[in-house]
C-alpha cells in the first residue's frame, strides 16, 4: 500500500503515521499540560474545551467500544462534550441523563433493550488531593470514586438499556480503601470499566481493552 492509499483509508493523519501507543503517550501528555498548577489535577472542562484533544480522545475510545454497541450515555452537561466528539467519530446516537444520585434520569432518545455504553470524563479523587477535603474548584471538578459513573449506569439500567461498559478518559484515583472504581462497578452493576489513563499513571502503554477485557463477544 502506497502512502496515497493510507491517507486515503485513515481516519486522520496521525493514526497514518504513529502507533496507537504513541498517539495515547502524546494525548495524556497534552491532558496533562492543562492541568492547573502542576499538582496532578486536571481542569476536565479545559480538556474538554481543546477540539484537537477532543478529536484525538474520540479516536481512542472508539477502539475500546465493545461490538454491538447500539447508544452512548453520558451525563450532563459534564460528559456532553467528549461523548459528542465520540459520536461523532464513530456515527453512535447517545442519549444523556439529568441529576444526581437517585434523582438521575435518562434524557432524550432511548429504548430498553438496546446495549448501551456509558462515557464519563474523569472519575475519582483528584491526585493529591484528601478524600475528606473540603468541596472547591479542583474537588468539584473530580468526583469521588465511580461517583460519576454510578447515576448514569443507574439510570440506563432504570430505562431497560443493556450497560457493559464503562469508558473513562482519566481515572484520577482509586475506589474506597482497596476497592477500585473497576471493582465497585462490577460489583454493584455487573459492568466493565475501562480507562484510556488510569491514576497517576507514566505515559502510558496502549490497549484497546483492560488486561481483564481482552476477549470481547457481542453482548446481544
Amino acid at each position: 500500500m502506497n502512502l496515497a492509499q493510507v491517507l486515503r483509508t485513515a481516519p486522520d493523519a496521525p493514526s497514518a503515521f504513529q502507533s496507537a501507543r504513541q498517539r495515547s503517550a502524546e494525548l495524556y501528555a497534552d491532558i496533562l499540560a492543562v492541568a492547573p498548577g502542576g499538582d496532578g489535577r486536571v481542569d476536565i472542562e479545559a480538556v474538554q474545551s481543546r477540539p484537537s484533544i477532543l478529536r484525538r480522545t474520540a479516536a481512542l475510545l472508539s477502539e475500546a467500544l465493545p461490538p454491538g454497541t447500539d447508544r452512548l450515555v453520558c451525563a450532563a452537561p459534564d460528559g456532553i462534550a467528549v461523548t459528542t466528539a465520540l459520536a461523532l467519530h464513530t456515527g453512535l446516537p447517545f442519549a444523556t441523563v439529568t441529576g444526581t444520585g437517585d434523582d438521575a434520569r435518562l434524557t432524550g432518545e432511548a429504548h430498553a433493550g438496546e446495549h448501551a455504553v456509558v462515557v464519563v470524563p474523569l472519575v475519582g479523587a483528584a491526585p493529591g488531593a484528601p478524600q475528606d477535603a473540603a468541596p472547591g474548584p479542583a474537588q468539584d471538578a473530580a468526583p469521588g470514586p465511580a461517583q460519576g459513573a454510578a447515576p448514569v449506569v443507574r439510570a440506563a439500567l432504570d430505562a431497560g438499556m443493556r450497560v457493559s461498559h464503562v469508558l473513562n478518559v482519566l481515572d484520577s484515583g482509586s475506589g474506597s480503601g482497596d476497592r477500585s472504581v473497576a471493582d465497585v462497578l462490577r460489583e454493584q452493576y455487573e459492568v466493565r470499566f475501562h480507562a484510556l489513563f488510569p491514576a497517576h499513571s507514566a505515559p502510558p502503554t496502549f490497549s484497546a481493552f483492560s488486561t481483564t477485557d481482552q476477549k470481547e463477544v457481542d453482548p446481544r
